[in-house]
């Protein structure tokens, strides 16, 4: 599908500007251009250093395109914080190598052997700019994946029937709760609401949704605070110890990562089992095993990772986390996909019927809705949206099925245009239903504390 959103520009050295993930991986994916700043442009203009050295601006060949153009952003962006002693040269060259090479089948940027001066030399060899910008991609995709994460397993747990009472949390406000775990749990009840079909069965990876994507949350708020520093601070002289500081920050977003998928994944293949159609449960599974990744490879990505860290090959460690990154939202789309036609109870391999004319069917499929929780009804039908438009003119039968598996995986894709209203609708319906969330009990009084620890000595 021809992306329909228009290009923007992210404007780089302005004073008081920052940069942000969500602009590194606009600028790597084709979504953006970028701009530099004019007065930036300006005060290098003035410099005039003395060249003596060589360098060529080049890229581990391993490196994707999306990995290469966000280090060639932050590279930029660390150029024009730095400002003495650069000229105007560089920037100007980067600037217009991510504006030539926008669209997505165009080559990675090439550069050739330029005179440098010192200070610019400083820049282009001690900057971490490779590490900042894998991990302003692994930041935006992580935030994002987090929230339609939880609204996809708020779908499985209606497709399921599962029990609620792993979603009865409560913030105690004595500052011994985790709050993330609390937070996914209320965003769970806000999709919920009113359902009829949850709270009638046990299952293990519904009830452990709260602690599993609880924990993802906090990781991923870890990553995004460290990612906004660093995509933002000057090069040092002399610093050292920067691989190991962000191999301590993104390792744990790997280990859950992989502890989301495993967790997806179980509910995937419970959702399929669940469909009530036999021949389309039978056709479904099939392809799941097929086209799904596997536990089993992802422990190999997970692997990697961790060969990365003993290693201590640091920007393979992030490329590795960004590829595990793909692989667990391709899982999570198999999810969403076998939920979506447990609860639908349409076959992929046939064209949706058409409610144009005809009450019978808008009646039928008003009362599916009606079980279904406010939140996820809502999700439910933005699904079927975004997906049946996109079928096109592909005829009935495993090719159907296929397309609709292939538009899963786009809509859940930050790239695609429709997963920007995905997000936003989510966003939406867990933050505007402020009422249903769940009290915090008033905190103790600390003083009284103190005195009941004392008074039994």
């Amino acid at each position: 599908m021809k992306d329909s959103r228009a290009l923007s520009v992210v404007t780089i050295g302005g004073k008081g500007s920052s940069l942000s993930s969500a602009s590194v991986f606009a600028v790597a994916n084709g979504l953006a251009q970028v701009r530099v700043d004019s007065s930036a442009l300006d005060k290098l203009s003035q410099n005039k250093p003395s060249c003596s050295e060589k360098f060529q601006i080049s890229f581990a060949k391993w490196l994707t395109r999306e990995e290469v153009r966000a280090y060639l952003v932050v590279l930029l962006n660390k150029l024009l914080l730095s400002s003495t002693g650069i000229r105007p040269l560089i920037p100007n060259l980067i600037s217009q190598a991510l504006n030539s090479g926008v669209a997505l089948d165009s080559e990675i940027p090439s550069f050739d052997a330029i005179d440098v001066c010192k200070e610019e030399l400083v820049v282009l060899e001690k900057s971490s700019a490779t590490l900042d910008g894998i991990c302003a991609i692994l930041d935006h995709q992580s935030l994002a994946l987090s929230t339609v994460a939880d609204a996809v397993a708020a779908l499985s747990c209606e497709a399921l029937r599962a029990k609620k009472t792993a979603f009865d949390l409560i913030d105690s406000g004595d500052g011994f709760t985790a709050k993330d775990e609390v937070g996914v749990a209320s965003d769970m009840k806000v999709l919920h609401a009113n359902s009829s079909f949850v709270d009638k069965v046990e299952v293990e990876s519904v009830s452990e949704i709260p602690k599993v994507h609880g924990k993802f949350r906090e990781i991923v708020r870890l990553v995004h605070g460290n990612t906004r520093v660093v995509l933002n601070s000057t090069v040092q002289v002399g610093e050292a110890g920067v691989g190991k500081a962000m191999a301590t920050t993104v390792s744990p977003l790997a280990l859950a990562l992989w502890c989301l998928a495993e967790s997806s994944w179980c509910r995937g293949k419970l959702n399929i089992d669940s469909i009530t159609n036999d021949s389309v449960k039978t056709s479904l599974l099939e392809m799941f095993i097929d086209k799904c990744p596997t536990l089993e490879s992802l422990k190999d990505n997970y692997r990697l990772v961790l060969d990365a860290i003993m290693g201590k090959e640091y920007v393979k460690l992030l490329h590795e986390v960004n590829a595990l990154l793909v692989k667990v939202r391709e899982v999570i789309a198999w999810e969403a996909m076998g939920a979506w036609i447990s609860l639908e109870r349409v076959d992929p391999s046939k064209k949706p019927e058409t409610n144009e004319g005809n009450a019978y069917v808008e009646k039928k499929s008003e009362k599916k809705k009606k079980g279904l929780g406010k939140g996820t009804a809502v999700v439910m039908q933005l699904i079927k949206e975004q997906i049946q438009s996109n079928l096109g003119d592909v005829v009935d039968g495993q090719e159907l099925t296929e397309k609709h598996a292939a538009e899963f995986c786009k809509l859940l894709d930050p790239k695609a245009p429709q997963f920007d209203s995905l997000l936003k609708k989510v966003k939406d319906i867990v933050e505007s239903n402020e009422s249903r969330r769940l009290p915090k009990l008033p905190k103790v009084d600390n003083y009284l504390n103190i005195r009941i620890t004392f008074s039994s000595f």
